[in-house]
């Protein structure tokens, strides 16, 4: 957390995109590389840090957002069918260049939904570390291209960005931000039961939502929380990369983070292609469509604060799909 929080002030310090997430995911990686120093944080603390997300990205379903949220649909629907284009291009990519087996490349190809392909791969034959490392350098390609990506179509000033966490943050209200706490921790107490894929963060998001969109709460996360949430989520994408001997990086990791820039660039291009149909904001879409995990993307709309609550619902829906199909991909190539 040190390590992580060391290169977030960093990269705020440069004034560099997303200071929080990518200077703990590079302050984490070095130390994989160059010392016998191996960062870990405990699964315990993951999972803290989704439900803050969750609890934070829940607080974008105001009554407004709720009212418009039927415009979703069409993007919502291009977005699953894009997802499929995407898997397959990328398995394609992972069996022809990657020389993995069927099922490591499906895993791999998995258009997000890191914790949930993990779990998942336990019961299949599957290089469950290549898995894990693909994933880990599409995502760190992924968040370094949105904020690039971003500036170029919209022209938001990402330096401001950087500081808005902290410009005009809302009073405390012990009674309505007491309640928020609560249910952030009864979301986490039911998600640890619960023993779905993603639940930690999609219970408290939920819950939030409700909330918020009922009227019943008003009150957003104070910004310490989104910046320890980041940190967590940023250190421990750069964590992953302990053991991993630095051939084996540059084997599997630049042709997945190669596979996360075409894809990203393929996002951009749906996004520029549907904004006029969907009555979305083109980066909203981009966020909306990138193939990442749920908890990182949600990041970064929460930090440059692109309609968190629509992109939540996208990548909601895509984990939901790939719990939903990729059992069935996997028994169907296995034959």
């Amino acid at each position: 957390m040190l390590l992580g929080a060391v290169g977030g002030l960093a990269f705020l310090w440069l004034n560099l995109p997303l200071p929080w997430v990518l200077g703990s995911i590079a302050a984490s990686t070095l130390a994989t590389q160059v010392s016998p120093f191996h960062p870990k944080l405990p699964a315990s603390w993951r999972s803290y840090a989704m439900v803050a997300i969750g609890t934070m990205l829940g607080t974008g379903f105001t009554p407004d957002v709720v009212a418009r949220s039927s415009t979703w649909a069409i993007s919502l629907a291009f977005m699953s069918v894009l997802s499929i284009v995407f898997c397959l291009l990328a398995y394609v990519v992972f069996r022809r260049w990657g020389d993995m087996d069927r099922n490591t490349a499906l895993f791999a190809a998995m258009p997000g939904g890191l914790s949930v392909v993990s779990m998942l791969a336990e019961s299949y034959k599957v290089e469950v570390n290549r898995v894990v490392l693909c994933h880990s350098a599409r995502i760190i390609a992924l968040l370094v291209a949105a904020p690039i990506a971003i500036k170029l179509i919209s022209g938001i000033d990402l330096s401001e960005a950087n500081q808005s966490p902290f410009a005009g943050a809302e009073a405390l209200d012990p009674l309505k931000h007491g309640l928020l706490v609560g249910i952030a921790v009864a979301s986490w107490a039911v998600a640890k039961r619960a023993g779905f894929p993603s639940a930690m963060l999609l219970v408290p998001l939920i819950s939030s939502a409700v909330l918020h969109a009922t009227g019943i709460l008003t009150v957003h996360v104070p910004p310490v929380f989104s910046i320890f949430a980041q940190i967590v989520i940023g250190a421990g994408v750069g964590a992953r990369f302990v053991g991993y001997p630095l051939k084996q990086i540059l084997k599997d990791g630049w042709l997945a983070a190669l596979v996360g820039v075409a894809l990203a660039t393929g996002s951009l291009a749906a996004a520029v292609m549907i904004a006029p149909f969907a009555s979305a904001a083109t980066p909203a879409l981009f966020l909306s469509y990138l193939p990442g995990g749920a908890p990182e993307l949600g990041v970064v709309a929460l930090a440059l604060m692109i309609d968190p609550a629509m992109v939540a619902a996208h990548h909601v829906l895509r984990v939901f799909l790939i719990v939903a199909f990729l059992p069935a991909a996997a028994r169907w190539i296995s034959e």
